[in-house]
Formats: C-alpha cells, structure tokens, sequence
C-alpha cells in the first residue's frame, strides 16, 4: 500500500508498505477522504509542535472518512471503552474514525476525560501514523457509522465539527451571551455553528480572509469584521460593555492577545488554536485586571456522535468547508495550500481512495 511520510520539515516521501493487520477489537479500514489541519501544517512546516518534535518519519492525518475492509476477532472485555453503547462494526460500512486512542487505564479516562490521557495516542502524532495511506487498523470502538447521504468529505469534516462543540461545551455557554470568535477556519466555523445551536446571542467573528468572513455570516456570525477593526466592533457590538465570551480559533500571538481586551470584566476566554511556538501570549494587566477566566481546548471528547448526527440532520454545514481536493500523490501542494491560506482555501482535503474502486489492493 501506499503511505506518504514526513522525514524532515517540508520533506514527504511515498513508500510502499504492507497492509497492516487488524489484532481483537481492530478492524482494517480503507481511507477516503482526509482533511490537512492547521496541526498537519505545523508538522510539515516546523517538524514539531510545542514540545513533540518529529524523531522518526511518520505518516500524517487525523480528518478521516473511511470503509471498513475487514474485522479482526473480538476483544476480550474489560468494562472500559470510549462510547458507552457498542456498534456492530463490519466490512462495507463507511466510518468516521475517531482520531485519538486513550489508554483507558488512567484517572483522567476512568473520569471520561479521555481527550487528556497523559498516554493517548493520536493519529498523525510520533509514534502513531496517520491517515495519508491506503490502510489504517484502528480499534472498532472508534470507529462511528455514516449514513449513507453523508459524502466521504462530510465524514471527514465531522472531526473539526467535533472539536468546535466541544469547544462551546466546554464555555458552558449561557442563552443570549455575546460571543467572539477569532479565526473562521474549519474549526471558528465549527465554533460558530456550535454557538448558534447553544443559544448563544450575537456573535462576532474576525477574520482577514474576506471569503472566510463571507462564510461565517452565511453559517452564523452577526457580525463579521477584519481583526484591525476587531476592538471597535466587539465596543459596537456590546455598547462598549465588553464580550461576555472570546474564542481563540487562529493559533496565532496577536489573536491571543486580543481575547482579554474585548473581554469583559469576569469574561470568558477559550483558546482553542494551536500556536507555532509554545507560548500563548496574553496583555497580563488587562486580563488580571478583567478577572478573566481562560480555558485550554484539548481536541474534542465524546461530540463526535453528536457531530455527526448534526451533519446527518442538516442541522450543520460542514461540506463548506471543503474547498479544494488533492490526490494522495499530491498531498504536500494540500498543505502547503493550507499553509499560505491563499486562492480561497479553508480546507483542503485529500482524496487517499474514491468510493467504488473496490476492496482490498496488494502492496
């Protein structure tokens, strides 16, 4: 099979290697569509985030739709597992796969806290291959069924959905609050989405890429502005009172500096981006100040059900966000694309294999 790895910052080689072999509770899954995150371009770019630097090639992507090729025998129970109801997972079903695989031993995942299992292992992430190959084996319990109407792109972008709920999940949002959101990637627009569904009040979104600002008021936003007329329009929005809630979707130094200053006083603040370096740079005086609370996002935890059943619905738009495809041979213009943010990109997806060219291929 073909899978695509990075070496060395901006160095991806093909190989061919076996197909990998379901163990118990496993099954072998045929990836379709995968989506380039902002975290894939951090790897890519620097060979690392914050402290976990890349050691040995690995294979990226962690947005995946797939179909479930074969099943291994099933696992020994052991009373613990991510989902509290089991599925009946075979060959042919078409899957979202949950990207993170906590160990299900610690006191944070006896909690259900599994998105911050000190031991998880997360696709795309050193030791743990991601989704640029022909095959992953992945265990049955994170894997979702699809309904058929949901395309592989949609499938695929049930992931970021996931996280922006958790996101707003997490804000414990309260009917009517005034919301910012910096940032209308696939993940602020998860955000706003989220938001929407919550009862949030009026939501405010800054973005400089203007096809992204037309997007988030198309998907929610009330007010759309560029972030150098962010603090006039949070003081317009709010009758100079201040955001009763600011979420942090850019990964970017000046976007975390602004949450605290269109913050209220006791205002909420959720960062949610991945920043280059290791440092989230807030103003100190106006945050202690403020009295501002600030909450860290950890990628998302059991919204994925729920992600996808808002997708099925109709109840969100996430094939929006797909907005340009790239084989699998040409995965690294997909990120280098979604790096530069350049010719109307929000998410690039690559297409590893199209629905209907059949089973299992040799290696």
């Amino acid at each position: 099979m073909r899978a695509l790895r990075l070496h060395a910052p901006g160095d991806l080689r093909m190989h061919d290697e076996p197909i990998p072999q379901p163990g118990p509770g496993e099954a072998l899954i045929q990836v379709r569509s995968v989506g380039v995150c902002a975290s894939d371009v951090h790897w890519w770019r620097d060979g690392g985030i914050g402290t976990t630097v890349l050691t040995d090639p690995v294979v990226l992507g962690h947005e995946a739709s797939g179909t479930v090729v074969e099943v291994g025998e099933p696992a020994a129970s052991t009373g613990r597992d991510v989902r509290s109801r089991s599925t009946d997972i075979k060959p042919g079903l078409r899957v979202a796969i949950e990207p993170a695989r906590p160990c299900l031993a610690c006191e944070f995942c006896a909690a259900g806290n599994f998105n911050v299992c000190p031991s998880v292992l997360f696709f795309g992430t050193p030791p743990t291959d991601g989704c640029f190959r022909d095959y992953v084996v992945w265990p049955t319990s994170l894997l979702l069924p699809a309904p058929d109407k949901l395309s592989m792109d949609e499938i695929a972008m049930v992931e970021p959905l996931a996280i922006g709920i958790y996101a707003v999940d997490l804000a414990e949002v309260r009917p009517g609050e005034t919301v910012g959101v910096l940032g209308a990637g696939a993940i602020g627009l998860s955000v706003v989405q989220a938001l929407r569904l919550a009862g949030a009040g009026r939501i405010l979104v800054s973005e400089p890429v203007a096809d992204r600002r037309e997007l988030a008021a198309k998907l929610g936003a009330d007010v759309v502005c560029d972030p150098v007329d962010l603090q006039a329009a949070a003081a317009d929005v709010t009758s100079g009172r201040g955001l009763d809630l600011v979420f942090e979707c850019a990964g970017e130094p000046d976007a975390v500096r602004e949450t605290s200053k269109i913050a209220r006083v006791l205002g909420r603040v959720m960062i949610t981006g991945i920043p280059r370096g290791d440092d989230y740079p807030f103003d100190a005086s106006t945050s202690r100040r403020k009295q501002i609370t600030a909450v860290f996002v950890r990628r998302s935890n059991l919204t994925t059900e729920r992600a996808m059943e808002l997708t099925a619905a109709g109840k969100v738009d996430v094939l929006s966000y797909v907005t340009h495809t790239f084989p699998l041979e040409r995965a690294g213009e997909a990120i280098e694309l979604a790096e530069s943010k350049s010719q109307g990109v929000l998410r690039a997806v690559v297409k590893v294999s199209e629905e209907g060219r059949g089973a299992r291929s040799e290696a």
